[in-house]
């Protein structure tokens, strides 16, 4: 069975859940399985209570919907603890789920970073580093589906065409995914510069030429953003493994900077 959803429905559903954007938050740092999300150890600046039997079951059906969604991807196997010679699941935070929520990547900016940059990197789109890492919510509108998930259900609701099982993500259809670029209107382009930056996003484009192709009234407007300091406690990260990024599902949207010429070349961003 498929449900419809929208981009902004998934946002605010992770947005509303402190328990959902932690699932997020600590499975995109590395691969957990669902015991260790269940019996919840500490992680550095997230915040959570002692579980009790009725806040496990609660964390068994959030990280049902988060995987329903696509949110959360399986990369992998791990021994079971509780079954001799069983095994559980490796569980990580999709690309999707940095794409659809700026507060999770204002919650953690360096795996947001880490993600970005391999997504980038894989598809040749490495100059708009910057200008994402400094804004997420431009992230939001940075990305279309290229493909169809292979493992997609077969039937699609009987309203909706085949050709809309490109935007079928785990159970749940997105029905306001782009599937090929779009170019993105000056003043959506500059609100969007309106909301939080990241700190370490925000160096990085003061780095590069990018503030000419604004203009002067770009410029005014976006100089002196609410910034999002990195977080003061430090943590290992993963590099992903591969299925976070939806095997190549998710394309960077080329038409995404409308006051910068394809032709223009920044200079090179070291990873």
């Amino acid at each position: 069975m498929i449900f419809l959803t929208t981009k902004e429905e998934i946002r605010q559903g992770i947005k509303a859940s402190e328990l959902r954007l932690n699932l997020l938050r600590i499975c995109s740092r590395e691969p957990r399985t669902i015991h260790d999300l269940i019996h919840a150890p500490v992680y550095p600046g997230i915040r959570i209570s002692l579980f009790s039997i009725q806040s496990e079951i609660n964390v068994s059906v959030e990280l049902g919907e988060l995987k329903n969604r696509l949110l959360l991807v399986r990369v992998g196997k791990a021994p079971d603890p509780l079954v001799p010679g069983g095994t559980t699941e490796l569980l990580r935070t999709s690309l999707l789920a940095f794409l659809l929520s700026p507060e999770l990547c204002w919650a953690e900016p360096g795996a947001y970073e880490l993600y970005l940059r391999h997504w980038l990197s894989q598809n040749g789109e490495g100059d708009l580093l910057p200008i994402l890492l400094a804004f997420p919510e431009l992230a939001t509108k940075a990305f279309y589906v290229a493909n169809a998930d292979p493992d997609a259900p077969e039937e699609m609701p009987p309203d909706l065409p085949e050709t809309e099982k490109i935007r079928v993500f785990g159970v749940y259809h997105i029905g306001d995914l782009p599937t090929e670029p779009q170019a993105l209107g000056r003043l959506e382009f500059l609100n969007a510069l309106r909301s939080p930056a990241l700190a370490r996003g925000w160096r990085l484009l003061r780095e590069v030429r990018f503030w000419s192709s604004l203009g002067l009234w770009g410029w005014l407007w976006t100089r002196k953003p609410s910034l999002v300091p990195d977080p003061a406690e430090t943590y290992p990260l993963a590099p992903p493994v591969g299925p976070e990024l939806l095997s190549g599902r998710l394309k960077p949207n080329p038409r995404l900077l409308p006051l910068r010429s394809r032709h223009e070349k920044t200079r090179e961003i070291r990873a």
